[in-house]
């Protein structure tokens, strides 16, 4: 059997052709599937962002007009305003309200203001009774701003949005036109590639991007999407609407109860879908027919060095070898030349060092051949990085078949100036192999080499520079604006402050001693009250001794006997000693009273025991606790000897007790108060504890503050912790924490230092 026979211009062609026709076929379609489920991702995703944008920017557009109606319904309230008509009126001109109405308690309207073009003027509308309007109900209901759902207005008679607020005894009601709504959501949209529903919390549509008949007529409560979001601030999805399938993302607004809604054709319908399969039939086209353009070329010049080296060989056997061999643009057939002229040990080390010094620089470096074809001839391994393609695809080619330039203007000026100077730079957009897009800077310059001119290019990647560079001036612009619009607010702010501190400085001092009065007051009462016992018993006793001794003279001057004497000494042996035992604890009371009081008012500094402290302070609040269902246990090892202020010591103490006695054991008919205390080298830690009701959660990080009182308007002024804080900080040089909970007690623990710090002399 004869094969055909071809020449190989022909063959390259063919096999160049189908090559190319084979392997965009196949990039295509791995490309489409590879894409397609990544698109739609995609898709869903930018759609999840879009409405959860959407609900942000219409909360904050619509809470501008909720905070300019709450404005004016706060001015209504004041019955020194302004004239309630003329605000309404200025409201109707300065915001999107399409009428606003104010109606007293009883449902009627009393003052109202109406845009230009609406079916009612505001004096009609005015003694309407709107007594059994909804959104007024709810409103009189919550005693707070309310947003409607869809709204029949009594003005228009057409279906809008409003917004009711409490004035303090009558209600303020500001309709929203449907088409400021669709105007607000769709200003940033893009009708073309998502459409937008807005509806409220019964699934009624609120404003349509598309068709502005659906609103008020289409409900889409049985739409997944809208099942889905359903107790989720947001939700993504599919969905069918009117026979059509569509990537659905749906964002709830929590102040008004709506629900944002966007959606997009899914599948074949979806725009970036389509727009990537006609990009790509289009470069698959395109590229088809740069084939069948540059195959002929390409075939005819690959075929040429050949035959040029195969008629030089073919002269050389034939006794001709006089004459250059041929050169061309094929490494392989240049060094087969070299070699084949006993030249390739010279040329193999001039290539080494070359190649070691264009393989290892960090920049992209690309040898071309020269002009017309620019092909790539070498390639360092920095430029197999960047443009992420192997050596194999990216030698013989030139920028423009593999599609280095994004722009092919690009190329073209880069080629003039090489034409014009032999240099050329430009800062141009590039495409990698995997289609991803960078910011370069490339640099070409042509020379001489082996014979002929070649072009040496570079390539950088200054894309996150320049984006850095942008984004540091734009983050100047911006800082220097927020900086002087943030100082001018915070000047004005701490001139309100300083005031205000003043006042309240002022204020919680004055309630501060009136606290410590309050507190040594009941303490001198407790101790009368403890001393009353103890000197009554010896006035009773020196009594009963009178009474004695007069019975004794009296008895003796009729003669003195054995019996009456011994009855007279055991008589004034009992009173005697009754009234050594009152007296001895009267002094006791006495000594403790003063050493309590002399160290509260004084808050003097001295070395002494805190057992000894911590009993005459208990000794002292004894009468109080004898009133209360609580027993306090002191359980303080003897022995801790410190120099600190015992009265602010004693102040701390007494008020934790106290507090306990009062708050702690509510409802019980017993309880028990701890004070344990340890100490260390330098530190006493002592614990304050109880087991009565706790304090609440709520309350708990706040008790030290001060005014905090679970009792404010029954006798508590919220002081007591807020000075024993002070003290604990500020004078004892240590810290007060509390841990407690609800049912099972609270433990105050008070951490201070053995050896108190020197006061800071102002």
């Amino acid at each position: 059997m004869k094969l055909p026979r071809w020449h190989l211009r022909t063959s390259l062609t063919l096999l160049l052709v189908a090559a190319s026709a084979i392997a965009m076929l196949i990039a295509f379609a791995l490309l489409l599937a590879y894409y397609q489920p990544r698109l739609a991702a995609q898709t869903r995703d930018d759609l999840g962002k879009k409405s959860g944008d959407l609900a942000r920017r219409s909360e904050t557009v619509l809470s501008i007009l909720q905070g300019q109606l709450e404005l004016v319904a706060s001015s209504l309230a004041d019955r020194q305003s302004i004239d309630p008509q003329r605000q309404l009126n200025l409201l109707i001109r300065q915001a999107a309200f399409s009428a606003v109405y104010h109606l007293d308690p009883s449902g009627k309207v009393i003052h109202a203001a109406v845009s230009d073009g609406e079916r009612k003027q505001a004096a009609e509308l005015i003694g309407n009774d709107l007594a059994n309007d909804r959104l007024r109900r709810q409103v009189m209901q919550r005693l707070s701003t309310v947003w409607s759902d869809k709204y029949l207005s009594p003005v228009s008679q057409r279906m809008t949005v409003a917004i009711g607020v409490w004035t303090g005894k009558d209600v303020l009601i500001g309709e929203i036109p449907l088409a400021y709504i669709l105007e607000t959501i769709t200003e940033s949209s893009n009708p073309s590639a998502w459409a937008i529903w807005v509806t409220d919390g019964y699934g009624d549509i609120l404003a349509d991007s598309e068709h502005s008949e659906r609103v008020g007529v289409v409900n889409l409560a049985s739409q997944p999407i809208f099942v889905k979001v359903q107790g989720m601030p947001q939700a993504i999805g599919e969905g069918s609407f009117e026979g059509k399938r569509y990537d659905m993302a749906a964002a709830r607004s929590e102040r008004m109860n709506w629900y944002f809604i966007v959606r997009s054709p899914a599948g074949l319908d979806s725009p970036p879908l389509r727009t990537a399969v006609g990009l790509g039939l289009t470069a698959l086209v395109s590229l088809m027919l740069l084939s069948l353009l540059f195959a002929p070329l390409w075939a005819a010049r690959t075929a040429q060095p050949i035959n040029a080296i195969a008629e030089r060989a073919r002269k050389l056997t034939e006794g001709h070898p006089e004459g250059d061999w041929p050169r061309s643009s094929v490494i392989e057939l240049n060094q087969l030349s070299s070699d084949l002229e006993h030249m390739a040990a010279a040329i193999r080390e001039r290539e080494q060092e070359l190649e070691i010094i264009f393989e290892s620089s960090p920049v992209s470096l690309l040898l071309t051949d020269p002009f017309p074809s620019f092909a790539f001839a070498k390639a360092n391994a920095a430029t197999l990085r960047l443009f992420g393609y192997p050596r194999e695809e990216l030698i013989g080619r030139n920028g423009a078949q593999l599609g280095f330039w994004k722009d092919p203007a690009d190329r073209n000026r880069m080629l003039a100036q090489l034409h014009e100077n032999q240099a050329a730079q430009l800062e141009a957009w590039l495409r990698r192999r995997d289609g991803s897009e960078f910011l370069g800077m490339i640099q070409a310059r042509t020379v001489l080499m082996g014979g002929g001119m070649r072009t040496i290019w570079s390539a950088e990647d200054i894309t996150e520079l320049r984006h850095i560079e942008r984004e540091v001036r734009e983050l100047n612009v911006e800082l220097e604006a927020r900086v002087q619009k943030r100082t001018e607010e915070l000047r004005a702010a701490n001139t309100a402050l300083s005031t205000t501190v003043e006042h309240l400085q002022m204020a919680q001092t004055e309630l501060v001693r009136s606290e410590k009065l309050a507190s040594l007051g009941s303490l001198v009462a407790g101790v009368a009250h403890e001393l009353n016992t103890p000197i009554g018993n010896g006035v009773m006793a020196v009594s009963t001794l009178r009474g004695a001794l007069k019975t004794f003279r009296e008895r003796s001057a009729e003669g003195l006997k054995r019996s009456l004497l011994d009855s007279f000494v055991e008589s004034v042996d009992t009173g005697s000693l009754i009234a050594e035992r009152n007296l001895e604890r009267a002094a006791e009371l006495v000594t403790s009273f003063k050493q309590v009081a002399a160290d509260q008012t004084t808050s003097q500094r001295r070395a002494f025991c805190l057992d000894e402290v911590v009993h005459e302070i208990a000794l002292t609040l004894g009468p109080s606790l004898r009133h209360s269902v609580a027993q306090l246990n002191v359980d303080i090892p003897e022995g801790i000897r410190m120099e600190s202020y015992p009265g602010p010591l004693g102040q701390i103490i007494a008020n934790l007790i106290t507090n306990a006695t009062i708050h702690a054991f509510t409802d019980r008919q017993q309880g028990q108060i701890r004070i344990v205390a340890l100490a260390s080298d330098q530190q006493v830690q002592i614990w304050v504890g109880d087991d009565g009701v706790g304090i609440p959660a709520n309350l708990l990080p706040r008790i030290f503050d001060p005014f905090v009182t679970s009792r404010m308007g029954r006798g508590g002024t919220g002081l007591g912790l807020h000075i024993a804080h002070n003290i604990a900080q500020n004078v004892l040089g240590g810290r007060i924490s509390a841990t407690s909970v609800e049912g099972s007690g609270t433990v105050f623990e008070l951490e201070i230092p053995l050896v108190a710090p020197q006061p800071v002399e102002a």
